[in-house]
């Protein structure tokens, strides 16, 4: 049976404390969540809440920008060698409080000026640094492909960019991460493409095409998706990162079928 997590970043946002999205999202029925910005909220608050609640953590992500805030990959940039350890500092403090299933590390944009020739090999050394200290937690780093579409001038855009790193660095703390709401634009063939990579994914994200809405909303045959997962016996978190078409207990409907 497949388990299900809430991105409480987009959905529930009927409520203004992102905190306080945990206890809904327990509500109607999930056992994980995942939140991009979990840095701007102080960990002892996430911990507080996660320990009360019983919730878990499908993933935690890294900070891409310098500050632990959104912006260029400095896991990429030449360089900028201190600021992705100071991010990779903040994401094993949040992944120890927290003890999300794994970390994940979007390969978003590179600096300015950075070409994806001069910015690969820095990415896969920052990688190998990150899969070496994220083992003393015992979290895996997993990786994620975005499309450009969405991210523009992305450093890696599609899964057998995404495998090739996993591979040459061949780390057993190293993996990837299958966003489906990127990846169907990308490359298709998503049921084929999570079964031969299947051992390789760490967590998967879901939404709808076109508009990013809950399943039903777009063109993506879930069905189809799903019954794959379920039947390659997918194990890991499918995370909900969909922003609901109405009120996000109302946009739960779809999942009944599948709980």
């Amino acid at each position: 049976m497949l388990k299900f997590s809430a991105n409480i970043g987009m959905m529930f946002a009927e409520i203004e404390n992102p905190v306080e999205r945990i206890q809904a999202a327990k509500d109607a029925g999930f056992e994980a969540v995942e939140l991009l910005f979990v840095y701007d909220i102080p960990v002892e608050d996430l911990a507080a809440e996660t320990e009360r609640t019983g919730i878990s953590w499908s993933v935690v992500n890294i900070a891409v920008g310098e500050g632990v805030q959104m912006g260029p990959l400095v896991a990429a940039a030449p360089g900028k060698e201190a600021a992705f350890r100071e991010n990779l500092a903040a994401a094993k403090k949040y992944c120890a409080a927290l003890k999300p299933t794994a970390l994940v590390v979007p390969a978003y944009t590179p600096p300015e000026g950075v070409s994806k020739t001069e910015a690969l090999p820095v990415f896969k050394e920052s990688m190998r640094i990150a899969a070496e200290e994220m083992s003393e937690l015992g979290i895996p780093v997993i990786i994620e492909a975005l499309n450009p579409e969405f991210r523009p001038n992305s450093l890696l855009t599609t899964t057998a960019e995404v495998m090739a790193v996993v591979e040459e660095l061949d780390h057993p703390n190293f993996g990837m991460e299958y966003d489906q709401y990127h990846m169907y634009g990308m490359e298709g063939h998503m049921e084929e493409t999570v079964e031969k990579y299947l051992p390789y994914i760490g967590n998967i994200q879901i939404a709808d095409i076109p508009g990013r809405g809950e399943p039903g909303t777009g063109e993506v045959d879930f069905d189809l998706f799903l019954s794959t997962l379920d039947r390659l016996g997918y194990d890991k978190w499918v995370a909900l990162e969909y922003v609901p078409s109405g009120d996000t207990v109302e946009t739960l409907k779809w999942l009944d079928k599948w709980r």
